[in-house]
């Protein structure tokens, strides 16, 4: 359930997010759902979301880079 809230609450921050600067609360539920998927990510560096596709672009610790996909109401995290 707590997992599912995550969930919700990132994708209503997706869709109101700033494009150029992303908030902090969109940052660290970025962060914790790339950590409950076993990924590495102790900074956030930047997050880009975009509004076509249902897709968010996470960059963390200056090296890694992952996009986070909404798949039919379940999101995965995805390596790049």
């Amino acid at each position: 359930m707590k997992k599912m809230l995550l969930v919700g609450t990132l994708l209503a921050i997706t869709f109101g997010a700033n494009a150029e600067e992303a908030s902090q609360e969109l940052k660290d539920e970025a962060q914790a759902l790339i950590k409950a998927q076993g990924y590495q990510c102790k900074k956030v560096n930047n997050v880009f979301t975009k509004y076509f596709g249902g897709e968010v672009e996470v960059f963390c610790d200056d090296i890694y880079h992952y996009i986070i996909k909404d798949k039919g109401g379940r999101y995965i995290v995805e390596v790049q």
